[in-house]
C-alpha cells in the first residue's frame, strides 16, 4: 500500500513540473512577442506619425496680379518687401498648422485699397492700393523711405494674419464669442507677439497704423454699425496685448502716454486669457501638439506661437 502511494506521488509529481515548465515557456514566448512588438512600435513611431499626418500642411498659394497703378521703383520695392514678408510668414505658418485644404494668397489690383478673405473661392486677398496707401500713410510719419517701408509691411503682415484668421474660423468652423473682426485681431497679434521673427515690431507698427487712421478721421463722422472696432479701439486693444506680453519691456507705452494706466492695469490678464483662449481653439490643429505621444502632458509642450 505505501510502495503505490510513493509511486502514485512521484508520477504527479512529474505531471505537475512537466506543466509547470510548458507554462512558464508559453508565458516566456507571450513576454518576448509583446517586448518585440513595442520595439518595432517604438523604433517607427516617426515614420507612421509622417504617414498619418495630411501631407499638405498649410498649403497656401500665392499668385500675383499684374500692377496698373503706382508703379515706380519706389513703389515697386514697398510692394515686394510686404510680398516678401508675407511669404515669409506663410513659412512660418507651415511649421505649426495642419490645414486638410488649400487657401490661395492672391495679390491684385482692387480698384481701392482693401484686403479680405472670400469664403467661396477660399483666397485671402491683398490689394496693391492697401500697400499704397499704407505707405503714404508712413511717409507722413517717417521721413526716411527705409523706415515707412518696414511700417508698411508691419502692418500688412498684420492685416493679412487678421485674413488668415477669418479663413481659420471659416473652414475650421471655430467657436469664437464677440464679433469675428475682434477675434481676428486677437489672433493677428497674437502671431506676432508670440514668436514671429521681428513680430512685436510688426505688431507696434500695426498699432501705429490704427493711430494715424484715427488721426485722420478725426472730425469725420463715424460708422458705428461697422463690424470693426474704431481704429481708436483696436489701437489701444494691440498695444494692450503688446504690453501684457511683456510689462517690463513696453512699460515705455504707459510713460509716453500711449496705454492709459487704467488700462495698462488688466492688459497682463487680457493677454494671458486670450492667448488661452486662442491656445484652446488651434490646439488641435498645431502641429507639434499633434505629434505628442498620447500620454504626454500636453499643458507643458504648447506651440512656441501661443507660449506664455
Amino acid at each position: 500500500m505505501n510502495k503505490w502511494i510513493i509511486i502514485r506521488t512521484l508520477v504527479l509529481a512529474v505531471v505537475i513540473s512537466f506543466l509547470l515548465v510548458a507554462t512558464n515557456t508559453g508565458g516566456d514566448r507571450r513576454e518576448t512577442e509583446t517586448e518585440k512588438a513595442h520595439r518595432i512600435s517604438g523604433s517607427s513611431t516617426a515614420s507612421i506619425i509622417n504617414t498619418e499626418l495630411p501631407k499638405n500642411l498649410c498649403d497656401l498659394k500665392f499668385s500675383y496680379g499684374k500692377r496698373k497703378s503706382f508703379r515706380g521703383s519706389a513703389a515697386d520695392r514697398t510692394v515686394l518687401i510686404s510680398q516678401q514678408a508675407v511669404y515669409r510668414i506663410v513659412g512660418e505658418l507651415q511649421k505649426q498648422f495642419t490645414l486638410p485644404f488649400e487657401i490661395e494668397v492672391v495679390f491684385r489690383d482692387c480698384g481701392g485699397p482693401d484686403s479680405y478673405y472670400d469664403e467661396g473661392s477660399h483666397e485671402i486677398v491683398v490689394c496693391y492700393e492697401l500697400i499704397h496707401a499704407y505707405s503714404e500713410l508712413f511717409s507722413r510719419s517717417f521721413k526716411e523711405r527705409t523706415a515707412g517701408d518696414e511700417a508698411t509691411k508691419g502692418a500688412i503682415v498684420s492685416l493679412f494674419l487678421h485674413e488668415v484668421a477669418h479663413a481659420l474660423i471659416d473652414r475650421w468652423h471655430l467657436s469664437i464669442t464677440g464679433r469675428e473682426e475682434d477675434a481676428a485681431d486677437q489672433f493677428s497679434t497674437l502671431m506676432l507677439i508670440n514668436g514671429l521673427p521681428d513680430g512685436e515690431e510688426m505688431a507696434l507698427d500695426s498699432a501705429r497704423s490704427f493711430k494715424s487712421l484715427a488721426v485722420l478721421e478725426k472730425g469725420l463722422e463715424r460708422d458705428y454699425s461697422d463690424s470693426h472696432s474704431l481704429d481708436e479701439q483696436r489701437f489701444y486693444n494691440t498695444i494692450c496685448l503688446i504690453y501684457g506680453h511683456r510689462p517690463g519691456r513696453y512699460e515705455y507705452l504707459i510713460r509716453n502716454g500711449s496705454l492709459p494706466t487704467e488700462r495698462a492695469i488688466e492688459c497682463v490678464e487680457d493677454y494671458a486669457r486670450l492667448n488661452r483662449s486662442w491656445q484652446t481653439l488651434l490646439a488641435p490643429y498645431l502641429v507639434r501638439l499633434n505629434l505628442l505621444p498620447k500620454n504626454s502632458d500636453k499643458s507643458t509642450s504648447t506651440s512656441k506661437f501661443f507660449a506664455f
